[in-house]
């Protein structure tokens, strides 16, 4: 069986990033590369898991719709609607930020959006990845998600008529346009608040940690280096990108790829909704009874480490493959809303979801059988456990501490008795 192995694509967070260079058209083509033959999608919605089996799928054709979207864009006039423009993460799958930049295209007009996809902030930019990348440093909390339309020529009128065009349609300017403070926020290097001359550098070297801890929360692996000369004034902001190599560039390309194949997005159903979580192997290893893997789950913005153990009677009887299993594993949990990390001494009421083995999850979830029964075999691990269920009750149960005090001071009453009546 191939082994995942992730080792360079991991190093890319220690790597100059430094995507675009300036040919609009190689990087929408490392965008698509880096998403179209290997970013695998799974339907979770219904539970069997012959289901998640044949709705593994490429996203090829997603990405042609999203590509052929982009080239329109570099056409856009102020007719274009900012309803109409797709919606896109700042920060995509693979834990980069790589926008579809089409081929002529001079300038952009973006507009980004918080975790809740309201609208934050309208801007210009000449070279959108940057742009993108600067925000996300000065704004963790707040730049999730993007909309661009693209135009074959740097005019600021049409740039500022498109702008116009799309307040009007929101009913005003968002707040990082309206409101002063706001507007300080996303448009200058963040303040790190100083008192003194001589504190300058100690509070911005403590609000780039802070500001860096929540980049790499959000996912992101790209690596974000400070302006020194900001950073003596009391001031963050993150250098742009440096434009890459053709050499530099195919090898980022190789990374890319290998993350991409080690990266799924699996969609699901939850609470009457469709959800998604972003499933990342990290390594997998051939045991004896199966695999075994370490990898991370995406979900609701926070990233988790696991370690699942698989034997092959799970996967190999069902004409499986392990990785979809895995799949199916942890949606299973997401939708049983398990908590996602466990750390320090245990409940026996919690399960153990940082370091398990599938025969684990088999006996404490007896539903968990049911994914398979759709299969039309046994599942191998069914009633060949141990199962210790308990016959009798034994010790006091009283219904609180207090009951609990009153039979003591009974029994003690009642011994007190019992020694008088000796004496």
């Amino acid at each position: 069986m191939n082994q995942v192995h992730t080792t360079g694509a991991k190093g890319l967070a220690h790597a100059p990033r430094a995507c675009v260079v300036r040919s609009h058209a190689s990087q929408a083509k490392v965008h698509k590369h880096s998403q179209s033959n290997h970013t695998q999608k799974f339907l979770a919605s219904q539970p069997p898991a012959a289901k998640f089996a044949t709705h593994l799928c490429q996203q090829e054709a997603t990405q042609d719709l999203l590509t052929a979207r982009a080239a329109a864009g570099a056409t856009a006039t102020t007719s274009q609607s900012l309803a109409s423009i797709e919606l896109n993460t700042i920060i995509n799958t693979q834990g980069l930020i790589q926008p579809l930049i089409p081929s002529g295209s001079e300038a952009a007009v973006f507009a980004v959006y918080n975790d809740r996809k309201q609208l934050q902030y309208v801007g210009f930019s000449k070279d959108l990845y940057n742009s993108l990348r600067t925000l996300l440093g000065r704004r963790p909390d707040k730049a999730f998600y993007y909309k661009a339309t693209h135009l074959p020529t740097l005019d600021q009128k049409q740039m500022i008529d498109i702008r116009a065009a799309w307040f009007e349609e929101c009913g005003g300017p968002p707040p990082g346009n309206k409101l002063a403070l706001e507007r300080t926020a996303w448009q200058s290097p963040v303040d790190a608040g100083a008192i003194s001359e001589r504190g300058k550098l100690q509070a911005a070297e403590e609000q780039l940690k802070a500001l860096q801890a929540q980049i790499v929360q959000r996912g992101c692996k790209e690596d974000f280096q400070p302006d020194p000369e900001l950073m003596k004034n009391g001031k963050v902001d993150f250098l742009p990108a440096k434009a890459m190599t053709p050499e530099e560039l195919a090898e980022q390309q190789k990374r890319i790829a290998e993350l991409a194949k080690a990266t799924r997005v699996v969609e699901f159903e939850i609470d009457g909704g469709t959800a998604q979580y972003e499933l990342f192997f990290v390594h997998s290893y051939t045991t004896n009874g199966g695999m075994m893997y370490d990898l991370t789950i995406t979900y609701e913005e926070q990233e988790t480490r696991h370690r699942i153990i698989l034997g092959r009677e799970y996967y190999e009887d069902f004409g499986m493959e392990p990785e979809n299993v895995v799949a199916m594993v942890f949606t299973f949990l997401l939708q049983k809303k398990e908590p996602r990390h466990t750390e320090g001494l245990m409940l026996s009421s919690q399960f153990p979801v940082n370091y398990f083995s599938i025969s684990e999850l088999d006996q404490v979830f007896p539903d968990f059988q049911e994914l398979y029964a759709s299969t039309g075999k046994r599942l191998e691990g069914d009633g060949k456990f141990w199962r210790f269920n308990k016959l009798h009750d034994y010790g006091y149960k009283g219904e609180d501490a207090q009951a609990l005090s009153n039979m003591f001071k009974l029994k003690e009453e009642e011994a007190d008795e019992e020694v008088a009546s000796t004496a």
